[in-house]
């Protein structure tokens, strides 16, 4: 007695058992062969443990390992879930634009000014000393005149799926659709 409560834990705690009837499609209640996933009466895809319908649009896993009984087999990501590792963020520098055309137009028209005060030699200096020497003061003070690089950080992560039977790598598949 103790060995069938045994066997009867190990096959409730085991991720890769098959459930339901396995030689009847569990869509249209057809004759299947044991080892299929696909129903040639209804045309209807299903997962090969858990036998439930699976649509084009749902993630599909196969194992890629032929010495596995799984090899081939569509699974459905309920069936065989995924690592998630975190990887290192993407970072990259983005320019952002500065206040430089708004500044060159206060310098000119500071000059313009200077300029129409006094002579056109001070108006030109006057020119060189703001647009350029303040300019320089004022970006190294912190002021965004010429512009900054801005960095930006991506966080990335891996999904990575295994066959549920041989925990070695499986492959993502779709389905066609039908046109």
């Amino acid at each position: 007695m103790s060995e069938t409560s045994t066997e009867n834990t190990e096959k409730a705690i085991d991720p890769g058992a098959r459930r339901g009837e396995l030689d009847v499609c569990p869509v249209c209640g057809s004759s299947v062969h044991p080892q299929a996933y696909f129903c040639s009466h209804c045309t209807n895809y299903f997962c090969f443990i858990c036998r439930s319908r699976v649509t084009s649009s749902d993630v599909l896993l196969q194992c890629v390992n032929r010495d596995c009984e799984y090899f081939g087999k569509m699974v459905c990501t309920q069936c065989d879930l995924s690592q998630t590792t975190e990887e290192q963020p993407f970072l990259y520098k983005e320019p952002t634009d500065g206040y430089w055309p708004a500044w060159l137009l206060v310098c000119v028209l500071l000059s313009i000014y200077v300029t129409w005060q006094t002579t056109f030699l001070l108006g030109g200096l006057a020119f060189l000393a703001l647009y350029p020497g303040l300019s320089y003061l004022l970006q190294a003070a912190g002021l965004n005149i010429f512009g900054k690089e801005r960095s930006v950080e991506f966080p990335r992560s891996k999904t990575e799926y295994s066959c549920v039977r041989c925990a070695q790598a499986a492959k993502l598949i779709t389905l066609s659709q039908k046109t």
